[in-house]
């Protein structure tokens, strides 16, 4: 007997059109045989968003890492998720 999964929130028309537009980016940089974190970020933020989850849980800890490290991505903690202390 398994348990009936709890219902997803719907998206917005707002939040569909960030999912889509990431997506179109993904599948630009397949072509291109390349992909920036920030492209992957984004969309993780956007799944994120119609899940009702953080950014953070849809990237590697070596991709929090290099956020926190190298690069100067618009992370917000409250809707993104923590970044990794990297002064420990």
């Amino acid at each position: 007997m398994s348990a009936t999964p709890a219902p997803q929130p719907t998206p917005t028309q707002a939040q569909l059109e960030a999912v889509l537009q990431a997506a179109l980016y993904l599948l630009g940089a397949r072509q291109d045989q390349m992909l920036t974190l920030e492209e992957w970020s984004d969309l993780a933020r956007a799944v994120a968003a119609c899940q009702e989850r953080k950014t953070a849980d849809y990237l590697t800890e070596h991709d929090l890492e290099d956020i926190a490290e190298r690069y100067a991505l618009k992370w917000d903690e409250a809707t993104d998720g923590p970044l990794p202390n990297l002064d420990e």
